[in-house]
Parts: structure tokens; C-alpha cells; sequence
């Protein structure tokens, strides 16, 4: 458990499912400041507001595709940086030639393990931070 003023980097989860935002962020929440969004215009919001060191995204969203969400946060200079881990049940997971890499591609239903061991890996301290391990 961090120590108190220790570094708690900020992951933004956007998923359409009640119930897996709630159980991603329970898995999460001794860890990391979970922020949760239902779709994209929510995401995009609350990235802004929020300013996430990683955003966790399914490609199934209510309103749009996850395809769509990771191109807008990839067009927005603030953001832009941010890494995108996709968290999807679809099996089409390799993103179209506009959207670039992203840090991970999890195949849904993921053990919360394997998606925690996925973000210390590709979470990045903000700058001017002392430099303490994401774990």
C-alpha cells in the first residue's frame, strides 16, 4: 500500500457494462486513482478533467467504437501522449492504420492480474515527479 503522499498514478477505464467499470475499478482502486466514463463523450470529458496517465478502454462503447475514442484522445495534444491499453472481448483487437499501436491489446474476460501487471509496465510518472515505482 503507497505511503501517504505517494505517487497513485490515475487510470481512466471507459467501458459501456456497469459491472465491469465497477469490477475493473474494485480490482484497481488500492493501487491506482480509478476514473471511470460509460462512453466516449464521457471519456473524452473526464481525460480532459482528469488527466490520466493511462486510459483502459473496451472497443464496444455505447455511443461509438473504442477505435474512435483512442482516435480523438490521439488527435487532442493534451492526451495525445497518453498510453491506451484496449480491454475488449472483440476478437478484431489490431487497430486500423489511423490509430497507431497502442501499449497492450487484453482479450476480455482478462484477469485482473494480468491487466495490473500490463499497467505497471506502461504507466509513466508525471513529469516532475520523484521517481517511485508504479507497483
Amino acid at each position: 500500500m503507497p505511503g501517504a503522499g505517494a505517487f497513485r498514478p490515475r487510470v481512466l477505464v471507459v467501458d459501456d457494462d456497469p459491472d465491469t467499470r465497477w469490477m475493473t475499478q474494485a480490482a484497481l482502486c488500492d493501487g491506482y486513482d480509478v476514473v471511470t466514463a460509460a462512453n466516449r463523450e464521457e471519456a473524452l470529458d473526464r481525460a480532459r478533467a482528469q488527466a490520466p496517465e493511462v486510459v483502459v478502454a473496451d472497443l464496444t462503447l455505447e455511443d461509438d467504437n473504442g477505435w474512435s475514442l483512442i482516435r480523438a484522445l490521439r488527435a487532442d495534444l493534451d492526451l495525445c501522449s497518453v498510453p491506451v491499453v484496449v480491454l475488449s472481448a472483440r476478437p478484431d483487437a489490431e487497430p486500423p492504420a489511423d490509430v497507431g499501436p497502442c501499449a497492450a491489446y487484453l482479450r476480455k474476460p482478462c484477469p485482473m492480474a494480468v491487466l495490473r501487471g500490463v499497467l505497471r509496465r506502461v504507466v509513466v510518472e508525471p513529469r516532475g515527479s520523484a521517481k517511485k515505482p508504479a507497483w
